[in-house]
């Protein structure tokens, strides 16, 4: 009887072998066959290799079982434990990904700074869940392999209570970078100018705030360092074109050429840029040469550069057509005839 029930638990034990073989070998078919790049498909194909990773090394052990023994069957238990906590960590991974972009994608939007801010606070959260589950499963997998983790809290406790009191600077950049997300200061794409640093913020974190500027150069600024804001695209901006005329130039046909190319700019309104037309100003100065003035429009946040471009080259193109000069330095030399005429004597 005893030799008969072996026999059935042989049997059974090389009928579950053959079904593991036959799940490895079917798990590399479809690892094969999805290639896609959506969420799902990447899902599907990462977790299939976890779990082919899993399985390959399982039945490694059983085939080595006859050889270890009592030592096989504890490196099974723990090796399949562990696994279990990766593959559930990764789905935790994929998961918070996932929920971070379905919630971003349906958020309400009404403005473009809308998006900007949906786009930052998403990474913020993605960042603040993969290093909780990174964490959790640290911790998981130490008491797989019987680690006592009491103490190690206790200790990572002592640890982080002396670290809070000699890394103040990092408490006060992650305390700083929440209220700059609660706050709504500024987003990612943002045109700013922070710790005398202008140039476009291309990611935010809650220790630091990177920023691109326009020679192309990346500042990394700890948030405990950012006392004032400026942002130069939030809502709105004002683009001012100034323009110099001649002395001798008549003052009203300025100002009324000048109106005309803002009301022209505001009909045309390339882009939906100004928000109005742009109204003259001046004479703002008595300059050495020149007379000046000042074209002022309000655009959106964002393209008063581009704007003031454009204003720039209607105005030039309005005065040569109107007549008016524009003037550049000049200098006059006067010449003492009666000092020369000494010195030639």
């Amino acid at each position: 009887m005893d030799v008969l029930m072996n026999r059935v638990l042989l049997a059974l034990d090389d009928i579950s072998s053959a079904f593991l073989v036959l799940f490895i070998i079917l798990l590399i078919g479809l690892r094969l066959l999805v290639q896609g790049k959506t969420p799902l498909q990447r899902v599907v194909r990462r977790g299939g290799s976890l779990i082919l990773v899993g399985l390959i090394g399982y039945v490694s052990l059983r085939l080595l079982s006859t050889a270890l023994g009592m030592h096989a069957v504890l490196l099974m238990d723990v090796f399949v434990r562990g696994m279990i906590i990766i593959f559930f960590a990764y789905l935790a991974w994929e998961g918070t990904n996932l929920a971070v972009d379905f919630i971003t994608a349906r958020w309400p939007r009404y403005e473009e700074v809308d998006e900007r801010r949906i786009l930052t606070i998403g990474n913020v959260a993605r960042w603040a869940g993969r290093t909780l589950i990174v964490f959790t499963a640290v911790v998981m997998l130490l008491d797989v392999f019987d680690v006592n983790i009491a103490p190690l809290l206790t200790g990572a406790g002592v640890v982080g209570l002396a670290f809070g009191l000699g890394a103040q600077k990092l408490v006060q950049d992650f305390i700083a970078g929440i209220f700059i997300l609660l706050e709504d200061q500024f987003h990612v794409g943002d045109g700013v100018e922070i710790a005398g640093i202008s140039g476009v913020v291309e990611e935010m974190t809650l220790r630091v705030t990177k920023v691109r500027d326009f020679n192309g150069i990346l500042h990394i600024i700890p948030n405990s360092e950012i006392s004032t804001v400026s942002n130069k695209t939030r809502d709105w901006a004002r683009a001012i074109a100034e323009v110099g005329v001649a002395y001798d130039s008549d003052l009203g046909r300025v100002i009324e050429v000048l109106t005309e190319v803002g009301e022209s700019l505001y009909r045309e309104n390339p882009d939906g840029i100004f928000l109005e037309a742009p109204m003259p100003l001046g004479p703002e100065a008595l300059a050495d040469s020149s007379i000046n003035f000042r074209l002022v429009a309000r655009v959106k946040g964002g393209q008063q550069w581009t704007a003031q471009r454009i204003m720039r080259r209607r105005i030039k193109e309005a005065f040569d057509a109107a007549g008016i000069e524009i003037p550049f330095p000049q200098m006059d030399v006067h010449l003492d005839t009666k000092v020369s005429s000494a010195e030639e004597k």
